[in-house]
């Protein structure tokens, strides 16, 4: 538009004629554009035959038409109504300048328009071979900004904002599209037709502003007109993703990964990653083979010119059956006849969509993920479950539930007599008992000599060598209650047995010392010396062994040693055949007592 407007200027100047000095002529566009409502100046320089004499006393004239009006005097009382306050010169009439200014320009101020000077002392011309018009434009001529082809995101850059005017006067209001530093504006260049003002705007680009119009506007009295310019930014890649080429992706199946970017100029270069270090290859593209659940995630880098950027990590969306199935309660022990809510948890993707719940002895109904179990028994079996989505199915382990009960005594508790009295008592609770031993009275209590333990199961066994009272009872006791019963204690009689032997040991004793004395006292009167020697050392060696096995008896039987090593010794040495026949030959009173010992002892080896 400016260059065609320069191209109408030149062929209008080249048509007035020169200024001579000599002769009056004039100086002026064969016509001017006039922005309406603003002001406009008409070019204008004039010469006169001066033939070598000065003047001072110029009067300026400007008429529209042939003599129509008075557009402007230097008397301004002589202006036209329709002009006046409106128009003035913008130059100095001595120095041979008449151009004419016209404010609130009108769309019937077009012209044309003749200039009259008159001066003093010498003449009056009016030049009426060159006559300039005004066309009135009704809108101004679109800025025009200008900047480099291509600029970098985060470098600063001017663009510049040329308007075109017709009033240097009255210059527009300019407003850019991006923040900057603003520069004031430069001084009009006359473009003939029109003045030029150029406004500069120092910015910072950014990546938004790729391909997107930068814009300048000027205000003109009310009337606003827009010049754009397409913005080229270069910057390094952003917004970089990890995409794949399908959404999901069954396990063990491949995928292909892209790694895509917004930069410019485009990425040229690529790296791919997982959190323990970077892959092979450089490309665009990434193929996985055999995808795993345990798949890492997975990022990628994209590089150009200007720069890098990365992706954040993308986890890829990998479809697997159900694994890590259990049975979990709503309560980690529930007590006997309450309910409990059961769940089946398990890790699949997609997630389980149905549900199987089994025993031991056949599938349950109901294909939930929670089963509820009704006024729950201590007999209640383990359960398990079976997770399944569309690809597949797992099941659980059985879960065996912690049911709390209080003591049951079972009836297997009894007591015993082996050697000594034992009483064993069995309880079933959850969780185990503690177990006593009362007497009748319950003010005796007898210490447990052991304590078992088999789950639910308590064992607890009460012994003595002495007896225990006839009756006894087993106490069981958890945070659940109590339970108890009352057991009778065979009465094996050892007190009584201990009493009466030794009570017979006694007398034996007695009788053995009196037959011993009454039997040696008489044989020493009645035999010699040597033969009486001889005699007293063979039945000293009897009386011995005799001796050593009554004493043997009596300490078993005080003491409660168990009385098999009494009757071991006794038969192995008193109830021998060899000493019993030789015990016979010499005394009866000897086979007496050992035929007591030997009876009485006989009669408890059998019962042992």
């Amino acid at each position: 538009m400016v260059s065609c407007s320069c191209l109408l200027s030149l062929l209008l100047w080249l048509r007035v004629s020169p200024a001579n000095a000599n002769k009056w002529s004039i100086e002026v566009p064969e016509n001017v554009v006039g922005l309406s409502g603003s002001c406009v100046v008409i070019p204008c320089t004039f010469s006169y035959p001066a033939n070598g004499q000065t003047y001072t006393g110029f009067t300026g004239v400007w008429y529209k038409g042939y003599y129509d009006s008075v557009v402007y005097h230097t008397d301004t009382s002589k202006i036209s109504q329709e002009f006046k306050g409106r128009t003035s010169l913008t130059g100095d009439l001595h120095q041979n300048a008449c151009s004419l200014k016209i404010s609130s320009l009108r769309d019937s101020d077009t012209g044309p328009f003749m200039f009259r000077i008159e001066i003093e002392n010498l003449n009056k011309y009016t030049y009426t071979e060159n006559k300039p018009s005004i066309i009135v434009k009704g809108s101004p001529e679109l800025p025009t900004i200008t900047v480099k082809s291509e600029v970098t995101s985060g470098t600063l850059v001017i663009a510049t904002c040329t308007v075109s005017h017709s009033c240097p006067s009255d210059l527009p209001h300019v407003t850019w599209s991006h923040n900057g530093k603003h520069s004031s504006p430069s001084k009009p260049q006359d473009d003939n037709q029109w003045k030029l003002t150029s406004y500069n705007l120092t910015f910072t680009p950014s990546r938004e502003d790729h391909n997107t119009n930068i814009s300048c506007s000027a205000e003109f009295s009310g009337k606003t007109v827009t010049g754009y310019k397409m913005l080229k930014v270069k910057y390094p890649p952003y917004d970089v993703n990890v995409e794949t080429s399908k959404p999901s992706v069954k396990e063990n199946d491949s995928v292909e990964l892209t790694c895509s970017s917004n930069s410019n100029p485009p990425a040229n270069s690529y790296q791919w990653f997982t959190f323990n270090g970077k892959l092979p290859g450089e490309g665009p593209t990434y193929n996985l083979e055999r995808v795993s659940r345990y798949a890492e995630a997975i990022s990628c880098t994209a590089i150009n010119t200007l720069g890098r950027n990365s992706s954040g990590a993308q986890k890829m969306n990998v479809l697997f059956p159900p694994y890590d199935v259990n049975v979990e309660t709503s309560k980690p022990s529930v007590k006997e006849n309450d309910s409990v809510e059961l769940t089946c948890s398990s890790n699949s993707n997609p997630p389980a969509n149905s549900y199987q719940w089994f025993t031991l002895n056949g599938k349950l109904p109901g294909e939930g993920p929670t089963y509820n179990l009704e006024r729950v028994s201590r007999y209640a079996e383990a359960i398990s479950c079976t997770a399944i989505n569309t690809l597949g199915r797992n099941s659980s382990s059985l879960r065996k539930l912690n049911i709390l009960y209080p003591p049951e005594i079972k009836n297997e508790s009894s007591c015993q007599y082996a050697i000594f009295t034992v009483c064993v008592c069995i309880v079933d609770s959850n969780p185990p008992s503690e177990v006593k031993w009362i007497g009748p009275d319950s003010s005796k209590t007898f210490p447990s000599s052991s304590i078992k333990q088999n789950e639910s199961l308590t064992t607890s066994t009460v012994q003595s060598w002495w007896g225990l009272p006839k009756t006894v009872q087993c106490f069981a006791s958890n945070s659940l209650g109590n339970s108890s019963i009352t057991l009778e204690a065979p009465q094996n009689g050892i007190i009584i047995h201990i009493a009466v032997a030794s009570a017979i040991a006694v007398v034996l004793v007695g009788i053995l010392v009196y037959v011993a004395r009454r039997h040696y006292g008489n044989r020493a009167t009645q035999q010699p010396v040597m033969k009486n020697e001889q005699n007293e050392m063979k039945t000293s060696s009897k009386r011995s062994d005799f001796i050593q096995i009554l004493y043997i008896y009596i300490t078993s039987q005080t003491f409660g040693i168990t009385k098999i090593y009494f009757y071991i010794y006794f038969w192995k040495s008193a109830c021998s055949a060899s000493l019993l026949q030789s015990s016979v030959s010499h005394d009866p009173s000897e086979i007496l007592l050992m035929l007591i010992f030997c009876s009485i002892n006989i009669s408890d080896y059998y019962q042992c």
